[in-house]
């Protein structure tokens, strides 16, 4: 082995002798070139061809719509709907998911190809006027939500089938934009399928399913940082659940803050554990974590200092977040972490 060689899991260096402390020598702050879809507001993001990773979407500038949708979708009626969908809101049976400032979900049923199809419009507005000042330099929502889409595909991460994104601009101003995804059948929240399967279970079995769980959960998220690929808001309601017996598949939602990265930061990596903490952690117990924790960084598990900063540093953000950590908490902190071995 070359004595340069330093083995790496999920970016922490056993050694650490540069993820864990931060800035990578010799990392460019150029973002690579490409086109179609543009790099988000960072000089470390990638740009991914989107023809590329989502061959089956089409274009269409209806007036002032501009609307990417996926050619299973791409009918003359639909299209007419999308040019002012706000009219998707108005239909009978939308069911409003959430209504908020920023945004406004809704589940409706539409008709296409004469099969109903049951999809979710997000939309998301220009609530500012800051943000309708510098939004002709910007991405809307909708479009960064498709972006997402792609890299998560590209990177072969389930997530929401995407429909359509649709922007509303006037002279080059931003109006609103709308971001529409396919259900997913059978899913539920990663939080309400925890308590609702496996909380209560407590045979052996039951252990059994709670780990197998984590365990997958824990290739998620290392997958997601092996691709040096970043969730702004990665908690248990943007990670839906879908189970077949003993098999556990998770799809990602909220896609507008998803993006692909030249270097995968250590805070980010924190942050991410420490969302997912501060959420689903509320119903997980102190093992559980250490298992969830185990799978995340592999053989990097082993290293007793490495396995302290992170669980010191994931307690620290997410109290920072507002929540205290389960992990450890008030004056028992340093003795828990000795009797697990963490110190």
């Amino acid at each position: 082995m070359p004595q340069s060689f330093r083995p790496s899991f999920c970016g922490f260096s056993v050694a650490l002798p540069v993820n864990w402390r931060g800035a990578r020598p010799g990392a460019s702050a150029r973002p690579t070139r490409g086109s179609a879809i543009s790099a988000p507001s960072t000089p470390f993001c990638m740009k991914l061809p989107l023809r590329a990773v989502l061959p089956n979407f089409v274009f269409h500038q209806r007036g002032d719509a501009a609307i990417w949708i996926a050619r299973g979708y791409d009918e003359p009626p639909f299209l007419e709907r999308l040019m002012n969908a706000d009219c998707l809101f108005a239909q009978g049976g939308c069911q409003i998911v959430k209504d908020q400032r920023k945004i406004r979900i809704g589940r409706i049923t539409v008709t296409i190809s004469g099969q109903p199809r049951t999809i979710y419009v997000k939309r998301y507005n220009a609530f500012s006027w800051r943000y309708k000042l510098f939004s002709p330099f910007l991405n809307s929502g909708a479009f960064r939500s498709l972006r997402g889409a792609a890299i998560l595909r590209a990177a072969q991460i389930p997530s929401a089938p995407p429909v359509a994104a649709v922007e509303n601009r006037r002279s080059g101003a931003l109006v609103k934009s709308f971001f529409l995804s396919e259900e997913i059948a059978g899913g539920q929240t990663s939080d309400a399928f925890w308590r609702a399967r496996l909380l209560g279970v407590n045979s052996t079995e039951g252990i059994v399913l709670r780990r197998r769980f984590l365990a997958e959960l824990a290739r998620l998220f290392r997958t997601l940082h092996d691709e040096r690929i970043y969730h702004n808001d990665l908690k248990d309601a943007n990670i839906m659940v879908r189970s077949d017996g003993d098999d556990f598949r998770f799809v990602l939602l909220d896609l507008d803050g998803v993006a692909k990265l030249k270097h995968l930061s250590r805070r980010r990596k924190i942050k991410n554990l420490a969302q997912l903490n501060r959420t689903l952690g509320r119903y997980v117990r102190r093992p559980e974590k250490l298992y969830f924790l185990k799978h995340y960084l592999g053989l990097a598990f082993k290293e007793r200092s490495l396995r302290r900063r992170v669980v010191l540093s994931v307690m620290k953000e997410s109290s920072a977040g507002g929540r205290s950590s389960n992990f450890a908490s008030g004056n028992a902190e340093t003795g828990w972490l000795s009797r697990t071995g963490l110190m």
